[in-house]
């Protein structure tokens, strides 16, 4: 699951965060893996998206 946010194969951070919350909610994952995947999706999907609203306003 990191290496598909750190690749950003995901559109949405939202996506991520469900399916995050699906793996979390059958204990696929742990808190502490859950809670930094949350916070790897926050990171590159919020700099994503800075980038491509840049991009459409240039």
């Amino acid at each position: 699951m990191e290496n598909l946010i750190k690749n950003e194969i995901y559109e949405t951070k939202e996506e991520v965060w469900k399916k995050l919350n699906v793996l979390f909610a059958f204990y696929v994952l742990k808190e502490d893996e859950f809670t930094k995947l949350t916070q790897l999706a926050e990171s590159k999907y919020t700099a994503a998206n800075t980038t491509d609203e840049y991009k459409a306003s240039a």
